[in-house]
């Protein structure tokens, strides 16, 4: 027990001692002294601070829940905080910042208490936990992000604040929050004793006299309590309570102390404090390039490789034993395929009518340009996803919620970042590429025998990944910085006749060479002996149908950017209308996808004119509610 205080506590010191004689060197003495008084001694004691309390929280959290998944990061306190501040800038222009403070404290309370209450309604579970918390999380970046893009002056430093900025100015910030802090960060030792029953198990715990629901609420709120704390006054800092608790078992694994609740508190403290310092001094590595980044740049490409790897753990498998594998939806209508496709396209005509601008009209002609643009990407992408869901036999498998699309956009960024004049070709292989090498991740991890729920935490990863690379790439390559917004966004904005032509062509080779295979895709669900008993080999095709989906994606991220939930939604209303067979979901799934996106798209032109709202944000809101809901019915109607 001794020894493992006193290595962790080592470390942390050396860490310090680092920090400390690695600042920058200034020849004037009196500027010297005044920097270490003011900013870097005021920043090291914040990346205590916030690193012990995000670390806490995150222990508090994942052993009242006995979750190993679940940490605030995943359970959307950080999104949470963000749209709080946000909202308070728009609200009070003029607001202090204690005020803005505690906006993003009580937006970051707010949404996690909703994750929790929804994950109650379906009746717990350790993985859907963490997937409500990640879709709301989503949903409460795209609003922020739609905040801030019509709120520019209101907003102004929330985009780095929210990205995680732990460097002080001055100590004021300091001692206006040390003493709450610290209170919150002490509570949790009034609470310890509890919690090590919570240790024991439910029935075990009940049955000596803890009043189960009760504590874990309490335990509960003390835990997001610290974790919006810390994010209001910080930013978003990834992973880190995610990544401390399990670094403390690590350290703890030989150890006869590994059972004291107390000392697993303490080191995990300690171990979150030089996570975040850790971090801290990396980003202040890279002032000589000109260039400092967020430090919870650096926590998310560290936590996120970490939480894969939890995944492919024997604990994580272990969660995949019990979660059930089919969460689709029981179709409502029952209809002639013919008739349901017929209607379909009838709406299709309808949104075009509607949508599509007559040839008097000011700008009609790019306006135009737009309608067909949408249409063919929200095709592309639907269709992308029912071969996606088909393929990995996982109903909420998408291009975006996979991490395939985040990924296409990265590889973009890094190409813009190099070649500002990249043609769209060159984006369109940059893309393919990246969403190659996630087709062939999610392959792996089918053959590790993941769940439904692993697979889309595996894919969420992989987006949370790369959005912080692609975050990355922004600030050193400031001078496509626009260009690359808008890719993230997602929008029709830059719609002309070069890019339909191709998007067009590639969406209808893509769907000819489907045709051939439909036979296989209705015979993939049923797994591999079946269909091996029916003399059909699917290997060959399922490498094909990848790099088709492959394919679809990379020009329609290349075209429109990153649009979220077209290819989750759509194959499911699909389902919904009662199609199963792929040459009837497909091309329903499609329209269904080419409608929804061509009324993003109108909408976020109209809506706030002559603002416009990227097509991208308004189909995340919309999105991350359907998959909230998805999970809803799907995990209620478990028997």
């Amino acid at each position: 027990m001794v020894k493992s205080i006193s290595s962790s506590l080592m470390v942390l010191l050396l860490l310090m001692a680092a920090y400390y004689l690695s600042r920058p060197e200034i020849a004037n003495q009196e500027l010297a002294q005044a920097m270490l008084n003011n900013i870097w001694l005021p920043t090291a004691i914040m990346s205590l601070f916030t690193g012990a309390l995000l670390a806490s929280s995150g222990f508090l959290i994942q052993t009242s829940l006995d979750n190993d998944f679940a940490s605030p990061s995943t359970l959307g306190i950080a999104a949470g905080a963000l749209l709080g501040a946000v909202l308070t800038r728009v609200l009070l222009p003029e607001a202090s910042l204690n005020l803005v403070w505690l906006g993003a404290l009580i937006g970051g309370f707010l949404l996690s208490l909703a994750v929790l209450a929804v994950s109650q309604l379906i009746g717990g579970g350790k993985l859907p936990v963490v997937l409500i918390g990640m879709a709301l999380g989503l949903s409460a970046g795209a609003l922020s992000s739609l905040f801030m893009l019509y709120f520019e002056n209101q907003t102004d430093g929330l985009f780095l604040w929210g990205s995680g900025q732990v460097l002080q100015t001055n100590t004021l910030v300091l001692e206006q929050t040390a003493l709450p802090m610290l209170v919150c960060l002490l509570l949790s030792v009034v609470v310890l004793p509890k919690l090590a029953l919570f240790l024991l198990g439910d029935t075990h715990a009940a049955a000596l006299g803890l009043a189960i629901k009760p504590w874990r609420w309490t335990i509960l709120l003390l835990a997001i309590s610290q974790a919006a704390l810390a994010t209001s006054i910080v930013g978003m800092i990834g992973f880190v309570g995610l990544m401390a608790p399990h670094l403390t078992r690590l350290v703890l694994r030989l150890s006869k102390g590994a059972n004291n609740i107390a000392l697993q508190w303490f080191i995990t403290i300690v171990i979150g404090a030089a996570l975040v310092l850790a971090a801290e001094w990396c980003s202040r590595s890279l002032l000589f390039l000109g260039y400092r980044l967020p430090t919870g740049a650096f926590t998310a490409l560290l936590g996120a490789p970490y939480f894969v790897f939890l995944l492919f753990q024997r604990s994580g498998k272990a969660l995949a034993a019990v979660e059930t594998q089919h969460l689709g939806l029981k179709p409502f209508i029952h209809a002639s395929p013919t008739l349901v496709i017929g209607a379909l396209s009838g709406l299709l005509v309808v949104s075009l009518y509607f949508c599509l601008a007559k040839p008097q009209d000011i700008g009609a002609v790019w306006i135009n340009q737009r309608v067909l643009l949408a249409a063919f990407g929200g095709f592309g992408l639907a269709c992308a996803g029912t071969l996606l869901q088909t393929l990995f036999k996982n109903p909420m498998a998408s291009p975006d919620i996979s991490g395939v699309s985040a990924v296409a956009v990265l590889l973009i960024a890094c190409v813009l970042v190099y070649f500002p004049a990249a043609n769209q070709l060159q984006l369109t292989l940059a893309a393919l590429v990246g969403g190659s090498a996630v087709m062939a991740l999610l392959s792996w991890g089918l053959k590790q025998q993941l769940s439904v729920s692993q697979l889309a935490l595996f894919g969420i990863v992989i987006t949370a990944f790369a959005g912080t690379a692609t975050q990355i790439l922004l600030t050193f390559g400031s001078s496509t910085a626009s260009v690359t917004m808008m890719w993230l966004a997602g929008t029709t904005y830059g719609a002309t006749f070069e890019r339909i032509i191709p998007i067009a062509s590639i969406t209808t080779l893509s769907l000819l060479a489907i045709v051939p295979l439909l036979r296989q895709l209705d015979l993939m669900p049923l797994g591999e002996i079946l269909p091996k008993t029916l003399g059909v080999a699917l290997q060959k095709q399922r490498l094909l149908l990848l790099a088709i989906s492959a394919l679809l994606t990379a020009i329609c991220v290349s075209s429109i950017g990153s649009i979220s939930f077209v290819g989750l939604l759509a194959p499911h209303c699909a389902r919904l209308l009662g199609l199963y067979r792929h040459k009837h979901l497909i091309p329903a799934s499609g329209i269904t996808g080419a409608i929804l996106l061509i009324w993003a798209d109108s909408l976020g032109r109209g809506l706030m004119a002559p603002n416009e709202i990227p097509a991208g944000l308004m189909v995340s809101v919309i999105g991350s509610i359907y998959f909230i809901l998805l999970l809803l019915i799907s995990y209620r109607k478990r028997t």
